[in-house]
């Protein structure tokens, strides 16, 4: 079921009814039981999608983030093999909240300087950087 789930999820994005039904399916996802474990496969559709709207922050973000700062591995693996806006916006969001920043920058910093990466994601991140550094 909780494939099932998480396939709909997928499925759903970048329709314009994402947000309302993405609350549906992770509620379902918690009903099931599922957890900590399923982190990455929710990096892995934003992967998938890295210039999708999820939600400012959206029911994965809500989801994600209740397990923090343990889901932060995860996120800067998620990073390190794919930069999405959202995970971008993420990691802001985590450096935001942090107490020891300087890895999170480091990770935002190769994404901003990474001339590979889509320029749409490095611009954000060039630009959470700027407000990292400069407020």
């Amino acid at each position: 079921m909780i494939e099932t789930l998480l396939n709909q999820l997928e499925e759903l994005v970048g329709s314009d009814d994402f947000e309302f039904e993405s609350e549906n399916i992770i509620e379902k996802l918690t009903e099931e039981g599922a957890g900590f474990e399923i982190i990455n496969q929710l990096f892995s559709i934003m992967e998938r999608h890295p210039l999708d709207d999820f939600g400012i922050p959206g029911a994965i973000v809500h989801f994600i983030e209740q397990y923090y700062p343990d889901f932060l591995p995860l996120l800067i693996s998620s990073l390190k093999r794919t930069p999405t806006l959202h995970t971008v916006w993420m990691l802001n969001r985590c450096i935001n909240g942090s107490s020891d920043k300087e890895e999170l920058l480091s990770v935002l910093k190769s994404i901003a300087i990474d001339n590979k990466i889509n320029k749409a994601i490095s611009d954000s991140a060039k630009n959470f950087l700027d407000y990292q550094l400069n407020g």
